[in-house]
């Protein structure tokens, strides 16, 4: 008999269980995949190694999400720090994300020609600083009590009340209030940005919640061996600790009667007194009976839009340099069956041999897509749109990139929803979570604790959302919770 099942071993879920094994918990995770990681696991063609999914990482401060991770389960990854954290081209122009707040605002002001910016990213900053300054104390958040209400508005936070207008206000209305609003270049500059961290754009995002999406580059970091490697550390910590992992595990029920009885695909049953789902909300309805089905059910019905995305990876020989590891390149035209305006591009570093030998570069372009572009095709139709879709990024990628023309590419694959829903069994191959919405009040969002006894959902469908830093606080968050009790 287990303390906790803890079902999956992405960020969210083998960071859950690193923490509940390191206070004596019995844990076992079980995994459907043979690799962790999740959407930020990875896949290698001969001597290169390719992210699947997730390509930057923050929140790596003491008083942030990773670095009390890393501080808790005394491991120490090897990062690079960026600077720029990212390049951004629109219309042939590069734009350098600086980590200094100050360079930042000034470079902003000479390449979008708009003067007066202080006020906007001061206060983009201010709130960010004051989010991780309240995540960084012993609360519950969001709230699932009347005792953790009382914790919240206690004298200490009380000063931090304001913060919730900004759960009300849209970016939009911001850009207003600064005069940046007609300012087209920039607007779209924002919605990019917001695109990829809020998976929303400026007219529906709560400004909190994009404050923390455009202040993140500030601190962008490159994990040396991929992005999985950290996460091998929080797995090495939980194995330490006696925590068990079983991978091919695919779990097709959960019931509950007095206790948890976990069925999987392979046939194996599993026990526990409680059980924390790392897996999104769309798929617990499908595995779960009677009241804890309904509760998901209605949390899916609520939430019934997600975002794909289409992933192309290649290997390219290059000894050029580059300015960062990740570019944002805003497109001229719409590429067929994506979303969006831009495409994301994240590159090896010169000197990670263990992604490429020296000389080459792995690289994962990725764009959004709605899964439903995806779903119900036939086998010609799929391919054909696959094959459209590649040719039109890598286009894109050739313009942005003329250095690389006459570079040779190796080892290419595109991924679509349907990839994502056959590797990481996420369902129609939904990445990114819940979109950060005005439309969505706040509190409702599906939180760590549920109704249920010893019953717990972490991930990027449960509050705060998406993102490596957002579902590590999850993990801490649920983990403070169950220990708690």
């Amino acid at each position: 008999m287990y303390d906790f099942i803890v079902i999956g071993a992405g960020y969210s879920g083998l960071t859950t269980a690193a923490l509940l094994a390191k206070e004596k918990k019995k844990i076992l995770v079980l995994e459907s995949h043979n690799l962790i990681g999740g959407c930020a696991s990875y896949f290698k063609r001969k001597e290169f190694l390719f992210d699947v999914g997730a390509t930057t990482f923050s929140g790596v401060k003491q008083n942030q999400p990773v670095g009390k991770i890393f501080e808790l389960l005394d491991i120490k990854p090897k990062f690079k720090k960026l600077d720029p954290g990212m390049v951004i081209i629109q219309n042939e122009k590069k734009i350098n994300r600086y980590s200094d707040q100050y360079q930042w605002i000034n470079e902003a002001e000479n390449k979008f020609g708009t003067s007066g910016q202080n006020k906007f990213w001061e206060k983009v900053y201010r709130i960010n600083d004051e989010v991780y300054n309240l995540i960084s104390s012993p609360i519950t958040f969001p709230p699932s009590s009347i005792k953790d209400y009382f914790h919240l508005i206690n004298f200490k936070n009380i000063k931090r009340v304001p913060l919730l207008y900004s759960l009300a206000s849209s970016v939009e209305k911001a850009l207003t209030d600064y005069d940046l609003s007609s300012n087209q270049q920039f607007t779209s500059f924002i919605d990019e940005q917001l695109l990829i961290t809020t998976q929303n754009n400026r007219f529906d995002t709560p400004f909190l919640m994009a404050a923390m999406g455009l202040a993140y580059p500030s601190e962008t970091y490159y994990p040396y061996g991929g992005m999985y490697k950290p996460l091998e550390a929080i797995q090495n910590s939980l194995r330490l600790n006696e925590g068990e992992i079983k991978f091919k595990e695919k779990v097709t029920s959960i019931e509950f009667n007095k206790e948890y009885i976990i069925k999987t695909e392979r046939g194996n049953t599993y026990k526990a007194k409680g059980v924390v789902s790392s897996i999104p909300i769309w798929n617990l309805e499908l595995i779960t009976d009677g009241p804890i089905k309904n509760y998901f059910s209605n949390y899916s019905r609520r939430f019934n839009k997600a975002w794909g995305a289409v992933t192309l990876n290649f290997a390219i020989e290059s000894n050029n340099q580059l300015e960062t590891a990740y570019y944002q390149i805003h497109l001229n035209k719409r590429i067929p069956f994506c979303e969006g305006n831009s495409i994301f591009v994240s590159f090896s570093l010169d000197d990670d041999i263990e992604r490429a030998p020296i000389g080459s570069r792995a690289v994962t372009i990725s764009i959004h897509t709605n899964p439903n572009d995806w779903l119900n095709l036939t086998k010609d139709n799929y391919f054909e749109r696959k094959e459209i879709v590649t040719k039109e990024i890598l286009e894109s990628f050739q313009k942005a990139f003329p250095e690389f023309n006459s570079s040779e590419i190796k080892h290419q694959l595109t991924g679509t929803p349907q990839t994502f829903n056959f590797y990481t069994q996420r369902h129609n191959g939904y990445v990114g979570g819940i979109p950060h919405s005005l439309q969505n009040n706040f509190f409702s969002l599906p939180k760590n604790k549920t109704p249920f006894k010893n019953f717990y959902t972490v991930g990027d469908t449960t509050f705060p959302g998406q993102g490596i830093p957002a579902v590590i606080w999850g993990a801490l968050n649920c983990s403070t919770i169950i220990l708690n009790s």
